[in-house]
């Protein structure tokens, strides 16, 4: 019985609660005499307004826009669903009260846009910046939908373009039509198939290649690699560096540690095309680019065609690879591209001797940034894992078939930084083991060195790739018969394998790690500024044939001088 009871008084105080917040002192709209009688107890005091005892939440302002109207702030009670001005609910607001008018429109002119094959054109009228309503005068006062203002998009007027063969060095063309209206080209009269200019064309066999080095007929044309120059400038040294950089690289001495050298096995080998690996500049020594603005004229002082990929090193600059790729692509005599593909500077080279691309040398980047500046990594495309890509292999494999339906006897080389991890198994004859770390293998110097085989094995390879072989034997497919690369300063072997050339080029300045010959002619690896000997430096020279561009011969030039700093 004590439970019924507490409820019901319980009930009774909520009822009496709820009919409160509705009535006041003046005048009862209920009928219950009791709770009339309760009303006209409430002392003097109160008698101007019985305050509310629940319910009662702030509602923060909603300005206007020009499209509704607008809220001040106030105190809603969800009992009797009333605005009030205070948090004691003793000033009653009405919805006028509460109402911001609403703002005028902000109208912005939309200038007429004539109507395309593509896209509808419109006529002029205006746009509110505020609610994006559009209206046809400055006032706002006429609204309209955007079909009223629309010009529905012209039908395609087409032109067909008849297409002819592929005559020797000169282009064809396909079937395909062009419309007056929007310019676009299309496979069919019904434009449905867009192409681009580009994709009408027929590539003869000597438009394929993206630059090409013209050799006179006859003459064995003869390609020289230089290999991980790694110019440092001391200058530019950072503060986290080492103090000593600064003296030890100075400035001044890129002329004895590196174009001296340079010198001497250009003008000694008197190449006709000129391959670099790599690691052109030490990028964190060059954040301003001078460095390689310099090797670039020094390389264009020689007036010979050369080509150029990018090491692992070149993207710490905080100048960024796109720049730099852009120094490279404005050089005189120096052949580069960069493509929207990953990596920077894919692109290819092709030999013409004879009226025909006798070789296509095929310049890529293998990657591996793993210390590479944010602003080289901006362009989306600059990877720190090593490596071909898809974009890379399906590129070089679409153009090497091309090439094939033109001229089934071009010969094909592949130029880049860091070995595959095939490069321990071509040099494993000569008892390679990549779990060793020095190998000091003296190819030159074995009586069972095979012939066309030349060179010097230092060291166990850092950050092959391409375990499973897939890459590779994808470019053994396409007819690759050579591959370039740099990165291991301390090896420079040339051997034959699976009828493929794999060729380390010889390091070709003292900055960085390199070999050395000791007092006791022997030879000791990993030296830095040659402190236990004189250091050997050089350039990779292939000889290739007349007749179909074939390797026939190959040697270091090792230099004669050496710096005396």
């Amino acid at each position: 019985m004590k439970k019924i009871f507490t409820f019901f008084l319980f009930a009774l105080i909520a009822t009496f609660c709820c009919v409160a917040c509705t009535m006041t002192p003046s005048g009862g709209s209920g009928s219950d005499e009791s709770v009339s009688a309760s009303i006209e107890s409430v002392s003097d005091s109160q008698e101007s307004e019985i305050p509310h005892e629940h319910g009662l939440v702030f509602l923060n302002e909603e300005p206007a826009t020009c499209s509704k109207a607008g809220r001040r702030e106030c105190y809603f009670c969800w009992n009797c669903k009333g605005y009030f001005a205070d948090e004691d609910a003793l000033i009653e607001l009405t919805e006028e009260d509460l109402a911001i008018p609403k703002i005028s429109h902000v109208p912005e002119k939309q200038e007429s846009v004539d109507p395309t094959c593509y896209e509808a054109g419109v006529i002029e009228h205006w746009v509110c910046t505020e609610c994006n309503a559009r209206f046809m005068d400055a006032e706002c006062t006429e609204r309209v939908n955007l079909s009223d203002v629309e010009i529905p998009n012209l039908p395609h007027d087409t032109v067909f373009n008849e297409g002819y063969p592929i005559d020797g060095e000169n282009d064809g063309m396909i079937d395909h039509w062009k419309c007056n209206n929007c310019g676009k080209y299309f496979t069919d009269a019904e434009c449905t198939v867009e192409i681009t200019p580009e994709e009408t064309v027929l590539r003869s066999f000597i438009s394929i290649p993206d630059f090409i080095v013209e050799i006179p007929e006859g003459k064995d044309p003869v390609i020289l690699q230089l290999s991980d120059t790694q110019i440092i400038d001391g200058a530019q040294t950072r503060s986290e560096s080492s103090g000593g950089d600064r003296i030890t690289y100075d400035t001044w001495k890129i002329q004895y540690y590196c174009y001296d050298y340079l010198t001497e096995i250009i003008t000694e080998t008197k190449p006709d095309f000129i391959i670099l690996t790599g690691d052109l500049v030490y990028g964190k020594y060059d954040d301003n680019g001078t460095v390689l603005q310099s090797l670039i004229a020094f390389m264009d002082s020689f007036e010979i065609p050369w080509a150029a990929v990018l090491g692992n090193h070149e993207s710490e600059s905080y100048k960024g690879v796109d720049w730099q790729c852009e120094q490279l692509e404005n050089a005189e005599y120096g052949l580069f591209k960069q493509r929207e593909l990953m990596g920077n500077g894919n692109y290819s080279v092709g030999i013409l001797q004879g009226g025909k691309v006798t070789r296509m040398f095929f310049m890529l980047d293998s990657n591996g940034n793993s210390t590479a500046c944010q602003e080289s990594l901006n362009n989306g495309h600059t990877s720190k894992s090593v490596g071909f890509f898809n974009s890379q292999i399906e590129w070089y494999t679409s153009e090497i078939e091309e090439m094939k339906a033109q001229s089934p006897e071009t010969k094909y080389s592949f130029v880049f930084h860091i070995q595959m991890a095939v490069f321990g198994d071509a040099f494993a004859k000569y008892g390679f083991d990549q779990s060793v770390k020095d190998q000091g293998i003296d190819i030159d110097g074995l009586e069972n060195k095979a012939e066309g085989d030349f060179g010097y094995i230092g060291r166990q390879m850092k950050d092959a790739w391409d375990n499973s072989r897939t890459v590779y034997e994808g470019m053994k497919a396409l007819g690759v018969d050579s591959i370039f690369v740099g990165h291991e300063h301390c090896n420079s072997a040339s051997v034959v394998y699976e009828g493929i050339r794999f060729q380390y080029g010889q390091k070709s300045s003292e900055y960085d790690r390199h070999n050395a010959v000791d007092a006791n002619g022997n030879i000791v690896e990993n030296q830095i500024w040659s402190s236990k000997g004189t250091p050997i430096i050089g350039g990779s020279v292939i000889i290739l044939s007349a007749v179909d561009g074939t390797i026939t011969d190959g040697y270091i030039y090792y230099c004669q001088n050496t710096s005396e700093i």
